[in-house]
């Protein structure tokens, strides 16, 4: 019940509200959380992966990383970049456990195939978890799984709708700069363009006819500074779940740029070999 003396309670409330700024735009803080909780959620799915997993559309063996692979690192920092972009946003304590492809089943390769020292390995594997973390920021929500190949600093094995697919990140010292062209005829099985990114580079976006009608991989090619740079998803007989643009949007993010950046300066990869004419 109102009383005289809830009166002038009221109407003070009433004005003290209309002073107050208005709420915040919610929505920004729902977006980044939204980013977070899917991050957690594919963490937690490539943490729980420890059973054999077989690759049916790339015909591998998939386990876990075993025996004595580089220790990985909890929180991978940024590649130290004069762009002065951000770190990686990933989550805080995360990492992308390894996982060993068996190219034939039941036939596990061998440890550090390449030779390399441990600490050249470590830096290796660094790489591969700041990729990691970039590719599960950035890649489009239906990729629940992404994880860094043991020993093969190029390959990531990332999961989409339950099936595995195996992800390239390249950056390969050459002494070709030059990319290929277009093809100059159309071709209904080829998708081709060219477009500029990051203000001064272009790249070369293709989406290409898989070994089955109506499937497709897709690829995303360019140049940086000595090295060739690929981002492609090859299956068989099933569509790449990630198209050319939406490996463009990996391909020139700052971040990205970053890393390619400081593998460019110091390789995680051996050169690229030249070409032999008509070999």
């Amino acid at each position: 019940m109102d009383t005289d003396e809830t009166f002038p309670l009221r109407d003070a409330l009433d004005r003290a509200a209309g002073e107050l700024p208005p709420l915040p735009d919610l929505v920004p803080l729902a977006v980044r959380e939204g980013r977070r909780r899917r991050a957690r959620a594919r963490f937690a799915t490539a943490a729980a992966a420890f059973g054999v997993v077989t690759a049916g559309a790339l015909g591998l063996t998939l386990l876990p990383g075993s025996g004595p692979a580089p220790a990985m690192p909890a929180a991978p920092p940024s590649s130290p970049a004069a762009s002065g972009s951000p770190e990686v946003s990933a989550r805080p304590d995360a990492s992308y456990p390894p996982v060993v492809v068996e190219e034939t089943p039941g036939v596990p390769p061998p440890d550090n195939p390449d030779g390399l020292s441990e600490a050249e390995r470590q830096r290796r594997a660094v790489h591969q978890q700041r990729v990691a973390a970039l590719l599960d920021e950035l890649l489009p929500a239906k990729v629940t799984e992404i994880r860094p190949v043991k020993d093969k600093v190029a390959g990531y094995r990332i999961t989409a709708d339950g099936t595995s697919f195996h992800l390239t990140v390249s950056v390969r010292p050459t002494d070709d700069l030059t990319l290929d062209e277009c093809p100059d005829r159309p071709d209904p099985r080829i998708v081709c363009e060219t477009v500029a990114f990051g203000g001064d580079h272009e790249a070369q976006l293709l989406s290409l006819a898989t070994n089955e009608p109506g499937t497709s991989a897709s690829y995303v090619r360019f140049v940086y500074g000595g090295s060739r740079v690929r981002l492609s998803v090859e299956p068989e007989g099933v569509s790449s779940p990630v198209t050319p643009r939406q490996l463009l949007a990996v391909a020139e993010d700052a971040r990205f740029l970053d890393l390619v950046k400081d593998a460019d300066a110091r390789p995680v990869e051996e050169k690229e070999p030249p070409v032999i004419v008509g070999g």
